[in-house]
């Protein structure tokens, strides 16, 4: 089954984790790392890697085993135990607003943690739909390599360059073409594209 590619907003929002084993090392640091609010924790034992997120109250652990048919108020549950007959009985659990990721079951899974390319303000997502996660990681590196130093400055210098524009008073049509002009190649290029984006500002206001 295909799914929806999203970016999900998570400050504000709460997680129950089931399960505090490598998969659930990999995805809570995500989790915290997208402001989530709160992450509680349910294991008998902990992965050494989660401990300082212990030691920093950015997670509560709560250090026992998780029966089946239990349920959780969260916005997000994810199951990240071996143990598939308890998955499937919390997943019956599950409230009508909770999302929820089975570990062992992409298929059933509300949502995924897509492999991701990251640099500065660009994030490329990317999954097989648990088809071939080998062949994910191929074109991931290779994505990784594709990608040019100049990003992470580049979206910077955009995101400077929206917010003066948006801030200029400047009619809509005019705030459309020096968004779409900043962002060309060879704009972006110039040494003095800080001279020119300033330059491009004052002629549109004079012509308004």
């Amino acid at each position: 089954m295909m799914k929806l590619p999203l970016m999900l907003k998570l400050s504000g929002k709460t997680a129950t984790v089931v399960g505090a084993g490598v998969v659930a090392s990999r995805h809570i640091p995500k989790l915290l790392q997208a402001g989530i609010k709160e992450v509680t924790v349910y294991a008998p034992d902990l992965h050494p890697s989660l401990e300082p997120y212990i030691e920093s109250s950015q997670i509560k652990w709560v250090q026992e085993k998780v029966t089946e048919g239990t349920s959780f108020q969260t916005d997000l549950l994810l199951l990240t135990t071996d143990n598939s007959t308890l998955h499937a009985s919390l997943y019956a659990s599950r409230k009508p607003h909770q999302l929820v990721y089975l570990a062992d079951n992409s298929q059933v899974s509300d949502f995924s943690f897509p492999m991701t390319v990251t640099k500065g303000h660009l994030t490329i997502a990317l999954s097989t739909n648990g088809v071939s996660p080998t062949y994910g990681k191929r074109i991931k590196k290779q994505l990784d390599q594709l990608l040019s130093d100049d990003c992470e400055g580049d979206l910077l210098f955009l995101e400077d360059v929206r917010k003066c524009v948006l801030e200029s008073g400047l009619e809509a049509k005019s705030r459309k073409w020096i968004l779409q002009e900043t962002a060309s190649e060879t704009f972006l290029r110039d040494p003095l594209r800080e001279e020119r984006f300033v330059a491009l500002i004052r002629e549109a206001q004079k012509l308004t």
